[in-house]
């Protein structure tokens, strides 16, 4: 993959502008809508708050807790993706594609409509929970054979992982279609109508995730160079896999528990970061968080303004953007790996 930005203070003035990129996003994301507001009605609302207003009451109770999830919930899962790709060491893997993101949602559905579990706090938990248990299926299933774990295995296992959680899912809303409606808030996959306790209540679990991965970028360069070589550099690879696999469960489970099921996020933004700085961890991790955030911005942003006043779900806009780059990504790994067993033949 071709590295746009070299040196480090190019990748330093990079990040910069990509934060100023968030910001603007940010604040279309307050603007913009099915009604457009202007910077004079978002600085009334902050030095003069009104509760009579109804401009007011949209851009505080609406605009700002969807900005502020999508800027949230977007970091999580992208550099939940850049775990996962690591873990797996495949451009293919994701939390979707791994079964994470079944897995939550199959915990969710299980406690909300079987154990009418409706307090979003404890439902955080069992996202955690769903995450953490479709993330072992899937390591145990990937190394059951004497050849050990591969990428391969690791993303067919992950896929078979997926469509065992979404049928008992299915199989349990057929079985109780009067749950359906409580748990379509998080089978949609949207950030319309979520509100600010919803993510309150997960942030500090995200945040200290977030930043925890950042500062492991170092480890996982060495992570990154084959697990023989990281333990002759001394690095412990057990704790390694277990701390990046809690962190990847962490994040992704996280954002689902609040905005639901958003696939490829974490599938697309690793690849473009990787094609601005290269895959060092050291940047691609803090770029990965901002892309991410950049991109659901955009992508809910969107969902408005396409054909207002009805909104498009948000899953709909990443599946129509990733669904194209995982079909690309599959068929340029298919065709490298092609090459270099043509290679190998002629030699």
């Amino acid at each position: 993959m071709v590295q746009l930005v070299k040196q480090n203070k190019g990748k330093i003035f990079g990040l910069f502008f990509l934060i100023v990129l968030l910001f603007v996003c940010m604040l279309s994301s307050l603007l913009f809508g099915s009604t457009h507001y202007t910077l004079a009605d978002i600085y009334s609302m902050i030095t003069s708050f009104n509760a009579n207003d109804l401009t007011h009451i949209i851009i505080w109770k609406e605009r700002f807790p969807r900005m502020v999830i999508a800027v949230a919930t977007g970091a999580s899962l992208a550099v939940a993706g850049v775990i996962s790709q690591l873990l797996t060491r495949n451009p293919l893997g994701s939390p979707s594609v791994l079964g994470i993101n079944s897995g939550s949602i199959f915990f969710i559905v299980v406690f909300v409509v079987l154990f009418k579990v409706s307090d979003l706090n404890i439902i955080v938990y069992f996202a955690f929970l769903g995450a953490l248990v479709a993330a072992i299926l899937v390591y145990l299933l990937g190394s059951l054979s004497y050849s050990g774990t591969t990428s391969l295995k690791i993303i067919l296992a992950g896929i078979a992982v997926n469509a065992m959680f979404v049928s008992f899912t299915q199989i349990i809303l057929l079985m109780n279609q009067k749950g359906m409606n409580d748990v379509l808030f998080w089978m949609a996959g949207t950030i319309s109508g979520r509100t600010l306790d919803m993510i309150i209540a997960v942030l500090p679990f995200l945040f200290i995730s977030l930043i925890s991965t950042c500062f492991l970028g170092r480890s996982m360069n060495v992570y990154a160079s084959g697990e023989s070589i990281a333990k002759g550099l001394g690095q412990n690879v057990m704790l390694m896999k277990l701390t990046l696999l809690v962190l990847m469960v962490v994040l992704a489970g996280g954002s689902l528990a609040v905005i639901g099921n958003i696939a490829f996020v974490g599938l697309i933004i690793p690849h473009l970061a990787k094609s601005l700085v290269g895959n060092s961890y050291v940047w691609l991790t803090p770029y990965s968080t901002v892309l991410g955030s950049i991109f659901l911005l955009a992508a809910d942003i969107s969902t408005r303004l396409i054909n207002p006043p009805a909104e498009i779900p948000l899953g709909v806009i990443t599946a129509f953007i990733g669904a194209p780059f995982f079909i690309y990504i599959a068929f340029k790994g298919g065709r490298e790996r092609g090459k270099s067993m043509d290679r190998s033949i002629e030699t």
